[in-house]
C-alpha cells in the first residue's frame, strides 16, 4: 500500500512538472512561430495596424484580396479570416486588435454555420484563443462557453495539446504560407463529380444559436469607433435567404452595410469561379472582391485610391477622378 501511495505521487510531480516546462515552452514557440497558422494568429492578435481587417470563417480567408481592397482604395488591409471559426473566436481578437487600435473599416463574411445556427460545439472556437487565455476580456469569453474551462485552463497542457504539434511545426518547418496579407487563394476549378448533390436553396428552418447572435451584437458593440460591414459572399449552389434573415434583420435595426452575393446569378452554378461548393477560387476571389469594391464605392462607404492618396499631396483633381472611377 505504501508503495502504491509513493508511486501514485510520483506519477502526479512528474505530471506538474511536465505542466510547467509545457508552460514555458509552448509560449515561447508560440511567440518565435516562423510562420504558418500560429505565427498568423500572432500578427491578427498583437501586431496588426491595417485601415480595413476582413473576419469570418475560411470562406473569409480564401475570399477576400487585401491587395486589391489596397489598390482600390488606397488603404492598408489585412485578411483575419480563420479555417472553421467564427465570431466567437473573432469576437476575442478584435477585443485585442482594440487594445491597439480601432481600424477605419471591418468587413466581416458571415458564415451562417459558424456565425448564426446551432449544431456546432462552441468549444472549438477557443482554440486559437487559447495562447492568450491571460489577455484582458479572453476568460470572459471561455467561461461563456463553459464555467469550467477556467479549472481546465489552469493547466499548461491543456492550453496547448490540441496544437502542440502545429506549434512546433511552425517553429521548425511551417506547413502552411502565411498567405498574401493573410489571404490564402484556392487554386483550380470545380469538379461538379464530387460536390454533394442538393437542392440550389434548402428549405429547412434554421435554428438560431443564442450564444452565437449574442457574440454578434457584442462584435457590433465593440466596432463602435469603426466602420462595419457585412457580407455573403458568393455561394455554389446559393442560399435560402431564410439562413441569413436575422442578420439581414441586425443590420438593418442597427443600420449595418448589408452585402448579400450567395444569390447573385454571376456567380451562382458558375464551375470557373469556385474551388468547391462552399469556397471560391483566386479567380471568383479577385472578381468577387472587384465587385464588392465597386459596390461599396457607389454606396460611398469607401474612397477611391485618387482620393485617399490627396490626404497626403492634396491634390485638387482627387474628387474628379474618383467620380470618373465610380462611373466607370
Amino acid at each position: 500500500m505504501k508503495k502504491f501511495i509513493v508511486n501514485v505521487a510520483c506519477f502526479f510531480v512528474i505530471v506538474v512538472v511536465i505542466d510547467i516546462i509545457a508552460g514555458v515552452v509552448f509560449p515561447f514557440l508560440v511567440a518565435n512561430a516562423k510562420g504558418g497558422d500560429n505565427k498568423r494568429n500572432n500578427y491578427i492578435c498583437l501586431e496588426t495596424n491595417e485601415d480595413i481587417l476582413i473576419f469570418g470563417s475560411s470562406r473569409a480567408i480564401h475570399h477576400y484580396h487585401p491587395g486589391l481592397i489596397s489598390d482600390s482604395t488606397g488603404m492598408t488591409c489585412y485578411n483575419c479570416g480563420q479555417d472553421g471559426n467564427g465570431v466567437i473566436l473573432n469576437y476575442g481578437r478584435l477585443l485585442m486588435i482594440n487594445k491597439r487600435y480601432a481600424p477605419k473599416m471591418i468587413i466581416y463574411d458571415v458564415q451562417n454555420t459558424f456565425d448564426l445556427t446551432a449544431g456546432e460545439d462552441n468549444h472549438k472556437y477557443l482554440a486559437w484563443l487559447k495562447a492568450y487565455y491571460d489577455h484582458e476580456g479572453i476568460e470572459d469569453i471561455f467561461a461563456s462557453v463553459d464555467s469550467t474551462e477556467k479549472y481546465k485552463m489552469m493547466s499548461n497542457l491543456y492550453r496547448y495539446n490540441s496544437k502542440c504539434v502545429q506549434i512546433v511545426s511552425d517553429c521548425i518547418h511551417p506547413m502552411q504560407s502565411l498567405g498574401i496579407k493573410g489571404y490564402r487563394p484556392l487554386a483550380g476549378k470545380m469538379d461538379t463529380m464530387k460536390i454533394v448533390r442538393k437542392a440550389s436553396k434548402s428549405v429547412s428552418v434554421p435554428k438560431w444559436d443564442d450564444m452565437k447572435i449574442a457574440y454578434i451584437h457584442k462584435f457590433i458593440d465593440a466596432t463602435k469607433d469603426s466602420k462595419l460591414v457585412f457580407v455573403i459572399s458568393p455561394i455554389w449552389y446559393g442560399m435560402d435567404e431564410s439562413q441569413y434573415e436575422i442578420i439581414r434583420t441586425i443590420c438593418r435595426e442597427k443600420n449595418i452595410p448589408f452585402y448579400d452575393f450567395a444569390n447573385n446569378p454571376k456567380y451562382v452554378h458558375h464551375n470557373e469561379y469556385f474551388r468547391d461548393g462552399s469556397h471560391m477560387n483566386s479567380i471568383g476571389a479577385e472578381e468577387f472582391t472587384k465587385d464588392l469594391m465597386r459596390m461599396m464605392k457607389k454606396d460611398k462607404l469607401l474612397p477611391c485610391a485618387e482620393v485617399q492618396a490627396a490626404l497626403y499631396s492634396q491634390s485638387s483633381s482627387a474628387s474628379s477622378q474618383c467620380a470618373q472611377i465610380i462611373s466607370k
